[in-house]
């Protein structure tokens, strides 16, 4: 017995003596293999669970089966001290907020199936990370694994393994590919710089510009602008072959930058559609979300997410960005929702059931509700009673308009003292229709939009009819605006009543 009691502390002895050699040189080995394969070693972040009434109202946000995807956009994670790079605790923080608040992370294949017409599911949020930067890998790809995250990395093929340890390896791409929890995409091969402008020295972004050609002492032409540009998008798309990786299908434009002057932002749309599901913009410092014009151009918004955006942020943001079903709108009693025309908060006034809407005399007023929650509304009914009306010729307008953010197909009925008035298009805008009324203080007016046309009726006879299918979905899209205005100091204050949505 003690012969055997000896023997079990030498055996023990015996194993460590045998297997932890073992391990030190297999770990020894991998740690080798990992630097010729040029990669650097992950790092873990520890995090602590989410407020949970923060989280609580993150779950609770609103959902529509009519919505944008809500998008963010990270550029690097790591300790820079620079705007665009968020800490490893704040992404981390970030990620814990999303998964205690029960939201999923969107592919890229659900988003190319919602640009084919595929509704999203509820409180979803797509991840992105633009440049490739090598903290995606070292920081945010651990962070991703706890909760099985899904993100995308949008990647400059041409900057891969430069300005070490700055960018990514292929080798570090590869691993985050294989890993499931990883779509890699394009972001230019060599286009995200700038380029000479102009004789001064101008510079500006490379896809957006004719550039300069000093030895030649002129702008490029048309035609080799387009050349330059396709080149460069040609060969992003094949690096991502050469490497074993799939072909992207999403792109996002440096600096988000995708139009300047009319030529060449044409082009650049054409190139941009003609290769990629979508284009990618990003805004910072801001709620923004996708709308039927950005759509009907190929592209998707997102919004960067930014050193200094807390997780009360980030949930504030995320929310305000929630799309709100038509049916669940109120618009007299959600006053915070209503916006002016230069998106800033607007303060209403109702007044048992009444919107009253007084820009005063000579003036013009404008007022969205629920801009950013309804900016994929294609189905819906708004009705109201439009006033307030005295005589003919009284100085008065009321107004109310569907399809808001949609510049080619929003509809506006216009209503004055005996008179209406309907117009489609925002920038420039086509009468589609207008006639008399009957003298009256106010004319119950009902809108009902569809994706095919927008019926306009005022008190229960159809006065217009008004096309507006698009061959893209998502492309005829937009919440609800009212306006005002007097024309003389005596006009009759506009008043908006029984304003509904459903």
């Amino acid at each position: 017995m003690r012969a055997a009691l000896w023997g079990l502390p030498f055996i023990v002895a015996v194993a460590a003596y045998l297997v932890l050699p073992g391990a030190l040189q297999w770990r020894h080995a991998a740690a080798l293999a990992a630097a010729h394969l040029n990669i650097v070693e992950q790092v873990q972040t520890e995090v602590a669970a989410s407020d949970p009434v923060l989280a609580a109202r993150l779950a609770a946000a609103s959902t529509s089966s009519q919505a944008p995807p809500i998008a963010l956009t990270y550029h690097d994670i790591g300790y820079h001290g620079d705007k665009y790079t968020v800490t490893p605790e704040a992404f981390a923080a970030h990620m814990q907020l999303i998964h205690d608040a029960g939201w999923t992370t969107l592919t890229s294949a659900q988003i190319r199936d919602w640009l084919r017409g595929t509704p999203l599911p509820p409180h979803s949020v797509m991840i992105t990370f633009d440049d490739g930067a090598r903290g995606v890998w070292k920081y945010a790809d651990p962070i991703l694994a706890r909760h099985n995250q899904h993100a995308t990395a949008f990647v400059i093929t041409g900057f891969v393994g430069t300005h070490a340890p700055y960018y990514m390896t292929w080798d570090e791409l590869t691993r985050l590919h294989a890993s499931g929890r990883w779509d890699l995409e394009a972001h230019t091969h060599l286009g995200h710089v700038q380029v000479p402008a102009s004789a001064e020295g101008e510079n500006r972004p490379f896809l957006t510009t004719l550039q300069y050609l000093p030895e030649q002492r002129r702008v490029e032409t048309s035609q080799e602008y387009r050349a330059r540009v396709e080149a460069d998008l040609k060969e992003c798309k094949n690096q991502f072959v050469v490497h074993g990786l799939p072909e992207p299908t999403l792109f996002a434009f440096p600096f988000s930058a995708h139009q300047d002057d009319a030529e060449s932002t044409e082009i650049l749309q054409d190139l941009v559609t003609s290769n990629y599901a979508a284009g990618m913009l990003d805004q910072a410092d801001a709620v923004t979300v996708t709308t039927s014009d950005h759509q009907s151009q190929g592209n998707i918004a997102r919004m960067d997410m930014t050193y200094d955006v807390t997780p009360e942020i980030l949930a504030d943001r995320m929310i305000a960005a929630s799309p709100l079903e038509p049916a669940a709108a109120q618009p007299l009693s959600d006053t915070g929702e209503w916006m002016t025309s230069e998106r800033q908060p607007a303060s209403v006034n109702v007044v048992d059931g009444k919107l009253i809407l007084d820009p005063g005399a000579g003036r013009d007023l404008s007022l969205q509700y629920a801009r950013y929650r309804s900016s994929m509304w294609d189905t819906y009914t708004v009705s109201a009673d439009i006033g307030t009306f005295t005589h003919s010729a009284d100085g008065t307008t009321t107004g109310l308009t569907v399809l808001v953010g949609d510049s080619r197909h929003e509809v506006q009925l216009s209503v004055s003292s005996q008179a209406y008035h309907i117009s489609q298009g925002y920038r420039s805008p086509v009468v589609v229709a207008a006639g008399p009324l009957p003298p009256a203080p106010s004319y119950h007016a009902v809108i009902a939009v569809t994706p095919e046309q927008v019926v306009v009726t005022i008190d229960d006879q159809t006065v217009a009819t008004v096309p507006v299918r698009s061959e893209k979905p998502h492309a005829t899209a937009g919440g609800i605006s009212v306006s005002a205005h007097r024309k003389y100091a005596d006009s009759p204050v506009p008043v908006i009543a029984n304003l509904e949505i459903g």
